[in-house]
């Protein structure tokens, strides 16, 4: 008797049983590496660290020679995000002790410290990651993006909304700096 001859099948190649192919898939994906080093959602490697991985308020940078609202002390103002979600207004409050006014720097990404997956965006917060100019870790600095410095409209004032603005027009309302507190 002639016994037929063998026709290659690839699923005979690997002996293994189907979980242990799924286990080995499995540690394929966790072992690539995306380049990523720390524990943040975005793609660099500073962990949130940008302001040595704290969170802070963003009070606008103010010197008592400034005469905001005609007087010669300044009071503390501070950015302030209206929710925690997608879409919610910033606008500037009297600094305070809430958590709407706490902030993380995340490379060149500010972000509101209840969320690691929102930022800062053009008077809103959105799921993004939109990469701001001048962000700094220390002293007081411009934010810049869209063509404008991040500001208010004029003398700050509670409920004033914040969005990137003229930066002449900030400038000489000397509203264009800030600093972390």
């Amino acid at each position: 008797v002639e016994t037929p001859p063998t026709l290659y099948d690839p699923a005979q190649e690997n002996d293994k049983p189907d979980k242990e192919l799924e286990d080995d898939k499995d540690k394929d994906e966790e072992e690539q590496d995306d380049g990523d080093d720390d524990d943040d959602d975005d793609d660099d490697d500073d962990d949130n660290g940008g302001n040595g991985g704290k969170t802070g308020r963003l009070r606008m940078y103010c010197e008592n020679k400034f005469y905001w609202q005609g007087k010669d002390t300044c009071k503390d103002w501070c950015l302030e995000a209206k929710s925690c979600k997608s879409g919610a207004g910033l606008e500037v409050q009297k600094c305070s002790g809430t958590s709407m006014q706490k902030w993380k720097k995340d490379g060149n990404v500010l972000r509101p410290a209840c969320s690691s997956k929102l930022c800062v965006a053009d008077g809103e917060l959105k799921s993004d990651s939109i990469s701001l100019d001048g962000l700094s870790s220390g002293g007081n600095f411009e934010i810049k993006k869209f063509g404008g410095c991040m500001t208010q409209q004029h003398h700050p004032r509670s409920n004033e909304p914040v969005s990137f603005r003229d930066c002449d027009k900030a400038r000489r309302s000397k509203t264009n700096r800030w600093e972390w507190k």
